[in-house]
């Protein structure tokens, strides 16, 4: 019986925990560094495994940040001329998206606190700010 390589494996349990919702939508996963040393398996070898989830479309990395379960895709509803349902989706993901963002922003906070640096202010939302008041 030929068993799968490692990559393969390590890539197997992490979309399984995705399936099963041990990681949701926006939710980062283990370091490579720390999937290495649960897998007891080289650093190119737990790569390949975030590659693979990268190419699925699953997990997205940020370099020197972290990798990160991905939102799946708006499934399209039967009725294409649903614009309502369409729209909704879109909502949704967008929402999601915004999650995620507040995440990577308080990551990035953390880091310019870490190095002693200020964090950038927020660009002027003045004009966002008055079109929400319309």
């Amino acid at each position: 019986m030929v068993s799968k390589p490692r990559y393969a494996l390590i890539a197997d349990d992490i979309r399984a925990k995705i399936s099963r919702g041990d990681y949701a939508p926006g939710d980062q996963l283990p370091t490579k560094a720390q999937l290495m040393e649960q897998w007891g398996a080289a650093l190119n070898t737990v790569a390949r495994a975030i590659t693979e989830l990268q190419n699925e479309g699953l997990v997205e990395t940020f370099h020197g940040v972290g990798s990160f379960v991905q939102t799946p895709a708006p499934v399209e509803e039967a009725v294409e001329g649903d614009e309502v349902a369409q729209l909704r989706a879109r909502v949704e993901h967008l929402e999601v998206m915004c999650a995620r963002i507040e995440q990577l922003e308080a990551l990035m906070m953390e880091v310019f606190s870490n190095l002693g640096l200020t964090y950038p202010a927020a660009p002027n939302t003045t004009e966002t700010s008055s079109r929400e008041a319309m």
